[in-house]
């Protein structure tokens, strides 16, 4: 049986950004590509379908292209180098639940990740873990 590959999407201006997460979801076995904008991921749905995005955006540009997050909302990371209420509070009106501050901590990262549902997986809660709705991630300190 064929394995279907995974997709990592990044927007993000950061360079050294860009490089890091490349490094990183590599290593967890993502197929990466590097994109400008959402308008980039129309042609690919398929991948997105199996894959993720990770983005570092302005709130306006999300604002802005309301039919593809709500559509990928479900497959969407942003990352903000500053998290307020007020923000928080704007991105979970569009629909974006999966909010990390920068610099990105790996390990968060994964997690994040591990929530996700990708095509020919299955996931098994263990005993000891809470199912929770949306949150930020405001941890800083080493990382991306």
């Amino acid at each position: 049986m064929k394995e279907r590959m995974r997709w990592a999407f990044i927007i993000d201006k950061d360079e050294f950004v860009r490089l890091s997460l490349n490094k990183i979801l590599k290593k967890y076995g993502f197929q990466v590509e590097e994109i400008e904008d959402f308008s980039q991921l129309e042609r690919r749905k398929k991948d997105v379908k199996g894959g993720m995005i990770l983005a570092d955006v302005e709130i306006e540009v999300l604002e802005g292209q309301l039919p593809l997050i709500r559509k990928w909302n479900d497959r969407l990371i942003l990352m903000s180098p500053l998290i307020t209420d007020e923000l928080t509070l704007r991105l979970k009106k569009i629909g974006i639940q999966r909010i990390i501050k920068k610099p990105v901590d790996p390990r968060i990262l994964r997690r994040h990740i591990r929530e996700i549902s990708f095509p020919g997986e299955v996931k098994v809660a263990s005993l000891g873990e809470k199912s929770e709705g949306s949150y930020v991630d405001q941890k800083g300190g080493e990382g991306i």
